[in-house]
């Protein structure tokens, strides 16, 4: 692990970050609370102090120190590391590569610009409040129904219709002509006579960040000038395509709500917080972009787009969902399918006995829906003029298909054959996207009484999507009684049709077929429950899976390159640094992992960072991992993404197929640990409730181990399958 979080997790006690934001009770070697992150009656998240890990058995969120600060406190992994690093009273300029002067600079720099912002807004919201001249500004906003509290509390300003007013106001108070200039508060004229303002004759809204800290402006003009709305031109602090308007009053409302509200403008936003929606932010002067979704699923993962019913709004709030599914985090999820006809038979002296058939799908994890507002009435004004049509639609907001059923087929006479076949085209590979059978079905039947179509008409031709979209895959057929031979061939054609890990990120879907005949003289038999004992067992059995790094580790032993890979003497750590060194060198085997393994299963807190950073890149496809590595990642995650290229390049090189066996064979196998720890830990966690008397707490935690031994099952047959 990178030497810096050591130190800084080695100062620093679990249990004293924890307490400061939630009550803990002593439960034998543990301690429990309420879970900071969902809603819950019983006690479910615990505190493990001897290995300075916490774990919620109700929302299965899990992690160490850094994990919990990154969560309760909406920072991102180097935000963390600078706040537990100053607790620690550890310096981080003492990493390689820190260039301390510049960080400091530029430290002092943003913070003389705060500085600016904030004495420039409180001149703009005197000038609102006290000048003569600032009668139409106040007269507007209350037309627009703002009451003098709502004005007070958002800070809202006036810059009057003079050429340098705030200009001289801020030069007197000891700031200098470039850093208004910089500070996009000032104009330096072409005709040399001067500084001038920036906003002129206008309405002047404070932008603040995630801590409430001024950033910039944007000013709505009073008179016919151009452009209606002026936002702060690009500085140290203000990049327009990330900010979020109100995030600072609506952060602690996101979260309690769960849900987020993404209005269009100011206004719009701070009538609902006036309303009472205080769960409601705005985008300004840009569409929905990847970083404010990045900001907000922080926050919560459900996402309710409120934009503007014209037709600007209508492609705004296109582009905002199209932004939001390539952004968000996915799940893989078995899509269990109907059998081929083909495969329907009994099993006879020579045939199998009859298949299912699973496919594995990415899955949003999120939620999004819409509110569908009154044509030509912005959210403000529903607010203003119907509270409750406004509170009706947040009651019901559109889920995201159902919007596409509306949107997609507003410009189509659904009484003509050729716009139904319009219909069809444009909403099948929508319906096609559900990874639920049963949601799916119920949209085919939709669509089919919409455009009075037969039902198996748009099962067929949705099934002609689903066959496009999964075009190129792997498929891996397990015989109910498999001959040795007959395991290989299955092998050899598993190897040809996978997909190398070289290839661009895709939407992972592995079409398997999976025998459900009688399997016990293969040993395949998965047990209907699983002991202690049971489990027991099979944490034994977890040395003795297929190599992971196959017949290419035996030339990196000891006296080689680097350690030998070995499954009887690698650490969980040493498993780790080889996944994500294989996630680094070979991109496209985040497709194959993402389904097995996700970041609370790594102990390291770099490692998981790491395979957080990696596994959202890879997913969005995004282009930045084509930049260096040094300008994306921490400096200290560097140490350990070059000690796990390092820990990869020891071994033998491997093929497609059996870089792929490696990579899903290590996760599976990360995974079970994962699983093996959370299973020690409830057996001791029910025995101490137990001894104390605590049966609530011994059913609860005794389903949540029927949970985890279901999981385990998973991954005996993950194993199997992957030979």
């Amino acid at each position: 692990m990178s030497s810096i979080i050591e130190t800084i997790k080695a100062r620093l006690d679990l249990v004293d970050e924890v307490s400061q934001v939630v009550k803990l009770q002593k439960t034998g070697r543990a301690f429990k609370a309420l879970c900071p992150f969902h809603n819950e009656r019983t006690p479910s998240f615990y505190v493990f102090p001897e290995s300075q890990h916490w774990h919620c058995f109700g929302c299965h969120e899990s992690g160490d120190i850094f994990t919990f600060v990154q969560k309760t406190q909406n920072l991102d992994f180097p935000e963390a590391l600078r706040y537990l690093a100053e607790k620690a009273g550890v310096s981080l300029e003492e990493q390689s590569g820190y260039d301390a002067a510049q960080q400091r600079e530029l430290a002092a720099q943003r913070e003389r610009l705060r500085q600016l912002n904030e004495d420039a807004q409180l001149w703009f919201h005197q000038a609102l409040l006290r000048l003569r001249e600032a009668a139409q500004a106040r007269a507007y906003l209350q037309s627009r129904g703002l009451t003098a509290e709502t004005v007070i509390a958002f800070g809202l300003g006036y810059a009057p219709d003079s050429r340098d007013a705030l200009c001289r106001y801020l030069l007197a108070q000891g700031y200098s002509e470039q850093e208004l200039i910089r500070g996009g508060l000032a104009r330096e004229p072409e005709d040399g006579q001067g500084l001038y303002d920036y906003f002129r004759n206008r309405i002047i809204f404070p932008i603040r960040d995630l801590r409430g800290q001024v950033i910039g402006f944007g000013g709505r003009t009073l008179g016919d000038g151009q452009p209606k709305y002026l936002n702060t031109p690009q500085t140290l602090l203000f990049e327009k395509n990330s900010v979020l308007y109100a995030i600072d009053r609506a952060k602690d409302a996101i979260k309690q709500a769960n849900q987020v509200i993404i209005v269009e403008g100011y206004l719009d936003a701070i009538m609902a917080h006036q309303y009472g929606t205080r769960q409601t932010v705005a985008c300004i002067g840009s569409a929905i972009t990847e970083k404010h979704i990045q900001q907000l699923k922080k926050l919560t993962r459900r996402i309710t787009l409120a934009l503007d019913p014209d037709a600007a709004g209508m492609a705004a709030t296109e582009h905002g969902i199209q932004e939001a599914l390539r952004s968000l985090e996915r799940t893989i999820v078995p899509v269990p399918l109907p059998a081929p006809s083909q495969d329907r038979r009994g099993p006879g002296p020579k045939g199998p006995g009859p298949r299912a058939i699973i496919r594995l799908e990415e899955e949003v994890d999120a939620e999004i829906d819409v509110l569908l507002l009154p044509a030509g009435q912005d959210p403000d004004e529903v607010i203003r003029q119907n509270p409750a049509q406004w509170e009706q639609a947040l009651a019901h907001p559109l889920p995201l298909v159902d919007y596409y059923f509306v949107a997609k087929t507003a410009d189509l006479d659904l009484r003509q054959p050729r716009d139904q076949a319009l219909a069809a085209r444009r909403l099948l590979p929508i319906i096609a996207l559900i990874s639920d059978r049963v949601k799916r079905d119920a949209y085919v039947r939709k669509l089919a009484r919409m455009i009075h179509v037969d039902e198996q008409t748009l099962y067929n031709e949705l099934q002609r999507s689903l066959r496009g979209k999964h075009q190129g895959v792997a498929e891996i057929i397990v015989p109910a009684e498999p001959g040795r031979g007959g395991m290989e061939k299955s092998r050899r054609r598993q190897r040809q049709e996978r997909q190398l890990p070289g290839a661009p990120l895709r939407s992972l879907s592995t079409l398997a077929r999976i025998s459900t005949g009688s399997s016990e003289k293969e040993g395949r038999e998965i047990p209907s429950s699983l002991s202690s004992t049971a489990v027991e067992g099979e944490e034994a059995r977890a040395g003795t899976d297929a190599d992971v790094v196959a017949a290419s580790a035996t030339s990196a032993g000891p006296g080689g390159r680097g350690p030998e890979l070995d499954r009887g003497k690698l650490d969980r750590v040493e498993w780790e640094d080889y996944l994500i060194g294989l996630l680094l060198q070979h991109p496209g085997l985040s497709q194959h992992v993402c389904g097995i393994i996700n970041d609370g299963d790594f102990i390291g807190t770099d490692t998981r960072e790491l395979y957080h950073f990696l596994n959202s890149v890879y997913q969005r496809g995004s282009s930045s991992f084509h930049q260096p590595l040094e300008q994306l990642l921490p400096s200290a995650l560097l140490e350990t993404a070059a000690r796990a290229q390092r820990r990869v390049e020891a071994a033998s090189p491997l093929d497609g197929a059996g870089l792929i066996k490696a990579a899903t064979q290590c996760a599976t196998r990360l995974k079970r640990m994962r699983l093996m720890q959370l299973n020690t830990e409830l057996r001791y966690l029910i025995q101490e409730a137990r001894e104390a008397g605590d049966l609530a707490a011994v059913r609860e935690l005794e389903r949540q181990l029927q949970e985890i031994h279901r999981q385990i099952r998973e991954i005996h047959l993950r194993t199997n399958l992957q030979g």
